[in-house]
């Protein structure tokens, strides 16, 4: 404290303002463009009084027991104003996140450790946020969540960084909004990834709610939410409950996005699993195609989503005894998982399951061996 209150060029103000924002960071890599042009260039100041450690293209890195002063001695009242400036700039960089695109993914492992960051120091510094921050801190902590439950695995964080959001959504806005029904379908997409299928089901119900209240039975999103307790009941074994589900998901989804769209090839999947589990491979798969003809037009044959397009069709093939036609499809699975999440994915370990499965049943057993070997290092990395 001493040093900065001595040096005329943190003393002007600016190099301060860049130090409180950077005391609510993860104390490496923290990058550059996070901060406007006219803030960085105050980062020779604070490196001169060893308070940043400038990395280059590794970022800024900034001493844990240094943030802990910034925080307690140098705000000077103007905490929550950080954090707002901190959440608005992490609000544009997740926005650039998208699940589907795997070229984004690098945002998400940019920037999630300083979205952690900064919401732990929210919560155990019980700061006070206007209504606007507050929203923006849940916009937030629901992008971070999807890209920690769905690229990153992080099953745990993610659901504490939703239910938050949710937390505040109602607070802010009410249980009667959309917003909050999407809180609760993260929760529940994140519950069915840990394989708690009854924590899931409560959630999907609750979203499924209020989207039923505030928007209508013939929504969009009502009919997502059919496909998602569809899901939910296969998944329990409640089969009957099931096909009910996603029948009326389907229907819907063609009255309001036409025959060749993502999320009718998502009902007939649905629908094929539960086929596929009573026995009725033949109607399954006949699904599966279906399906994997409208994501295909929809994505092309090498889009991330097709991984998912082309297990389904190889666990159908391969409980039918065609090994072959399924080794050639979890082979697509493997390439394409690889290329979008890379090869310590648990994806790419699902890929080298389901071959070790079709090796063993071909009799190749020194292949099935290299394939289980390979899937026992990602799951135990």
């Amino acid at each position: 404290k001493l040093s900065l209150e001595t040096d005329e060029g943190v003393k002007s103000g600016g190099a301060i303002e860049l130090l409180r924002k950077m005391a609510f960071l993860h104390t490496d890599g923290i990058p550059a463009d996070l901060f406007k042009d006219e803030e960085w260039v105050h980062v020779s100041t604070l490196a001169r009084h060893s308070l940043v450690l400038d990395i280059g293209a590794g970022g800024l890195s900034m001493h844990a027991m240094t943030q802990e002063v910034v925080r307690d001695l140098l705000m000077g009242g103007s905490k929550a104003t950080v954090l707002g400036e901190v959440l608005a700039a992490f609000h544009v960089k997740m926005a650039k996140f998208d699940v589907d695109l795997p070229g984004t993914y690098d945002v998400g492992r940019v920037y999630a450790p300083h979205v952690k960051a900064a919401v732990r120091h929210i919560k155990q510094g019980e700061t006070q946020l206007s209504a606007e921050d507050d929203l923006l801190l849940a916009n937030v902590c629901k992008t971070t969540g999807v890209f920690l439950g769905r690229v990153a695995c992080s099953f745990r964080e993610a659901l504490e960084l939703h239910m938050q959001s949710r937390d505040i959504r109602v607070k802010v806005l009410g249980e009667d909004h959309t917003f909050v029904a999407t809180a609760y379908h993260h929760m529940a997409i994140v519950c069915c990834s840990q394989g708690k299928h009854d924590e899931a089901l409560e959630h999907f119900l609750k979203s499924f709610a209020i989207n039923i209240k505030v928007l209508g039975p013939h929504h969009e999103d009502v009919a997502a939410s059919y496909n998602n307790l569809a899901n939910v009941y296969e998944s329990l074994g409640k089969y009957d409950e099931g096909l009910k589900f996603f029948e009326k998901g389907l229907d819907l989804n063609i009255k309001v996005h036409g025959p060749d769209h993502p999320h009718v090839a998502a009902s007939y999947d649905g629908t094929a699993e539960v086929y596929s589990k009573q026995g009725k491979y033949e109607d399954a798969l006949k699904l599966r195609q279906m399906s994997l003809a409208i994501n295909v037009k929809v994505h092309g044959p090498e889009h991330p989503s097709m991984s998912c397009s082309y297990d389904g069709m190889a666990v159908v093939y391969r409980k039918q005894g065609k090994f072959h036609e399924a080794l050639e499809l979890y082979q697509k699975c493997l390439d394409i998982d690889i290329k979008a999440m890379g090869k310590d994915h648990p994806y790419v370990a699902d890929s080298y399951d389901g071959m070790a499965e079709v090796y063993e049943a071909l009799g190749k057993l020194e292949e099935a061996r290299e394939m289980q070997q390979k899937s026992a290092a990602i799951r135990s990395a």
